[in-house]
């Protein structure tokens, strides 16, 4: 979480409906409907409502990002949670939100960011949440990926669990990674295509998951071009903001509610979403 910054958060609790707005606009549909839809609910089939989500401050590493918290808890408070933030950080804040009848508990360091499902004994991770979520939007602003080409720009962390995504519903896939023995790992494990001109390759595309902190000149974007684009910082400029027909963006949100939606959906054993399944913390720890 540390391409994260204070001024890219600090509004997100006074901008939520701010953002169900751009996202109605963009792909007729609101931040909790992309959330179930991600993960293969119907519109109205799972209740979020009462839920309890604690948000743990965490101090190690870099330490607490200021409103991180704050900002967390403002995402679940909009889907429909009851959403707190605990007094304490750390070990003792994840007793106080256990103590406190937590049903998840959010907290995140350097490395890592889960929502722990404290009934189920599993989480999710926001690495793959945020790529579950952002390839949704883009399937939903494209009518659908299969058969349809697709760029992913960055083939690390997001980036290969979109391209697997992608993969799995059809695209065909192509990747630039300015790392060759990272986009060589892509190409092997989802037999994706790699390009060996990101100039080229950006230019020549109408779809594209940026999954890179790069900036992208705005005059290699195509006209009408549809970007879905979890990487953080932002990478478009206002030449690219025009050429292209949807940028779908923000520097949190769609992770977090990915996250609690999919946490959630996993105390109900009829959960649709059985080719993502989540695992316990001992297979994932395993995985990676």
């Amino acid at each position: 979480m540390t391409r994260l910054t204070v001024d890219l958060i600090e509004d997100i609790g006074r901008s939520m409906e701010k953002r169900d707005a751009d996202l109605i606009q963009k792909l007729g549909m609101n931040l909790r409907d992309l959330a179930l839809t991600a993960i293969c609910y119907d519109r109205g089939e799972l209740d979020l409502n009462n839920i309890r989500v604690a948000s743990v401050p965490v101090t190690s590493g870099e330490g607490v990002i200021t409103t991180f918290s704050n900002s967390v808890c403002a995402v679940t408070r909009h889907l429909g949670m009851d959403g707190f933030v605990t007094v304490n950080s750390d070990v003792a804040g994840f007793a106080e939100a256990i103590s406190d009848g937590a049903d998840l508990v959010f907290m995140a360091d350097d490395d890592q960011f889960i929502a722990y499902n404290v009934r189920e004994g599993k989480y999710a991770d926001n690495t793959r949440s945020t790529a579950i979520g952002y390839c949704a939007a883009l399937e939903v602003a494209l009518g659908g990926v299969a058969g349809k080409d697709v760029l992913v720009i960055g083939a690390g962390r997001v980036g290969s669990y979109a391209i697997k995504r992608l993969s799995s519903k059809g695209a065909n896939v192509s990747i630039v990674d300015v790392d060759a023995t990272a986009a060589e790992s892509a190409r092997k494990r989802f037999g994706a295509r790699v390009e060996s001109c990101p100039e080229d390759a950006i230019r020549n595309a109408t779809a594209i998951l940026n999954a890179s902190p790069a900036i992208i000149p705005g005059e290699w974007i195509a006209e009408g071009a549809v970007i879905a684009a979890p990487g953080v910082p932002y990478g478009f400029d206002e030449f690219g903001e025009r050429n292209a027909r949807v940028i779908i963006h923000d520097p949190l949100q769609i992770g977090v509610a990915i996250m609690a939606v999919w946490s959630v959906s996993y105390s109900s054993h009829s959960s649709p979403m059985s080719e993502l399944p989540m695992a316990s913390v001992e297979v994932l720890d395993r995985m990676r």
